[in-house]
């Protein structure tokens, strides 16, 4: 797999490395280059079959070379295709018309008087491109976060719980979602079956939600359908609360809700629900 991506980005890289020569040759011919002038036509011949452009019947190609004299006063030969009709090349190339050079290779040339025309620009477009796709090449990507992180990362930046027990990342095998009731003994503390509140002994009603209260003199309760049990989703956990859920909370009351947990980008909200799922379970197991 290594040597697959490996390969996929180097073929970028000698695309845009490649594109950038051929671009550069031509630019600083023009931009940097020296003028000489041409002192001779030596050979003008069509090459390849008519083009019938529209508006321009009866065109072809045609192969001009020419001879022209460099600054030192050493002369050196060109060549360009230029389009004409049947019988003539009328590339307005003619004795005295602008050649520019590379001093240190003259055999790079090209009819003009060079500057910032229409084909420089172009080429300096094309240099653009091929540093682009060099980018492509060597630009290392981010791997994909998981939905665990992204909510872990979340919490931490809303409440600032970094040494929140971490979450388990592998669902665990055989799991059932659906609650089972369990009767369990009742001890002396009664919370909130809605917020997970503390409450008096003999409150009939959370002060907090209002949620009617079953008796604390039940002797067994039946635990809810976690699925559905109603929960604050409205305010993050505070460190306090944080704190108390990582000292409090079992693996297996983490994984009871993994799902949930990880199947959203809206984390704390979440934690509290376990929160309030092991408040429950505390209270009425004493």
């Amino acid at each position: 797999m290594a040597k697959k991506q490996n390969g996929k980005k180097t073929v970028p890289i000698v695309i845009g490395a490649i594109i950038i020569v051929c671009c550069m040759i031509p630019i600083s011919s023009s931009l940097f280059g020296q003028t000489g002038y041409i002192t001779e036509i030596t050979r003008s011949e069509r090459v390849g079959g008519r083009l019938d452009e529209p508006g321009r019947p009866n065109t072809y190609w045609w192969s001009v070379d020419y001879t022209f004299k460099m600054q030192n006063g050493k002369y050196e030969t060109g060549s360009v295709q230029v389009k004409g009709d049947a019988v003539s090349s009328k590339s307005g190339l003619s004795t005295g018309s602008s050649v520019r050079y590379i001093v240190f290779a003259p055999s790079i040339n090209s009819p003009g008087k060079g500057g910032m025309d229409g084909s420089t620009v172009m080429y300096v477009f094309c240099v653009g491109f091929g540093a682009w796709m060099i980018y492509l090449g060597v630009r290392k990507e981010k791997p994909a976060k998981t939905p665990a992180q992204r909510s872990r990362e979340y919490q931490a930046a809303k409440v600032g719980m970094e040494n929140l027990t971490p979450i388990v990342k592998t669902k665990p095998a055989n799991r059932n979602k659906s609650a089972t009731p369990v009767s369990v003994s009742v001890g002396r503390k009664m919370f909130c079956k809605n917020c997970g509140i503390e409450l008096n002994n003999a409150a009939k009603f959370c002060n907090n939600c209002g949620e009617t209260q079953q008796s604390s003199q039940q002797t067994s309760v039946s635990e809810p359908d976690w699925d559905s049990f109603e929960y604050d989703d409205r305010t993050a956990l505070t460190q306090a609360e944080a704190d108390e859920l990582a000292a409090t909370a079992t693996e297996e009351e983490y994984l009871d809700e993994f799902d949930l947990i990880n199947a959203t980008d809206e984390g704390p909200e979440y934690y509290r629900k376990v929160l309030a799922i092991v408040r429950w379970r505390r209270a009425n197991e004493r």
